[in-house]
């Protein structure tokens, strides 16, 4: 049974919820409170979907682009990381030197699947990181990678603009992260 010490303290019968006891338990049940680590306001909406990717064509000038894309993205306040866009590099670095050695004009049937898997992983790591999505939108690399097909020639332009835009970034700057 609960009683009051001296000082007006309850004891016994956990007097939490008490008034007099000098503690309060807000806790009401409900779990959609504002402070609530589950509170997800926007839970049930819709975000409006990016554009389709149109496939486009890596220009000859690419070096210029590079430098261009890169120039104006080491100006931004958030910047990707030289590690971000070298992990994207690698990617198609595998590629690459599968497809430099051969000399036939169409990539072989695994480059092309390799091709497909790496625009899912650009586009699953434009989802985790806004810097990387900001990224990517202003290179084209989405674009540009479903713009290859199986054409050869594509492909090695494509890995040397990489390659392009991983040299600018690290000339304007670039951090590694």
């Amino acid at each position: 049974m609960a009683g009051w010490n001296d000082n007006g303290r309850s004891y016994g019968g956990g007097g939490y919820n008490n008034s007099r006891s000098g503690y309060s338990n807000s806790y009401n049940g409900n779990r959609s409170g504002s402070g609530s680590y589950n509170n997800r306001s926007s839970y049930g909406q819709q975000k409006e979907l990016p554009p389709e990717i149109t496939p486009k064509k890596v220009p000859e000038d690419y070096v210029d682009e590079a430098e261009r894309i890169m120039r104006s993205l080491m100006s931004q306040p958030k910047k990707v990381t030289t590690s971000k866009i070298r992990n994207l590099l690698s990617l198609v670095t595998d590629i690459y030197n599968t497809e430099n050695i051969r000399t036939e004009e169409k990539l072989l049937p695994e480059s092309i699947v390799k091709l497909n898997l790496m625009r899912v992983r650009v586009a699953y790591e434009c989802g985790r990181d806004d810097t990387v999505k900001s990224f990517v939108a202003q290179t084209n690399l989405l674009e540009y990678l479903k713009g290859i097909s199986t054409d050869r020639a594509d492909l090695i332009r494509f890995a040397h603009y990489m390659e392009a835009l991983v040299a600018f970034h690290r000339y304007f700057g670039g951090k590694e992260g």
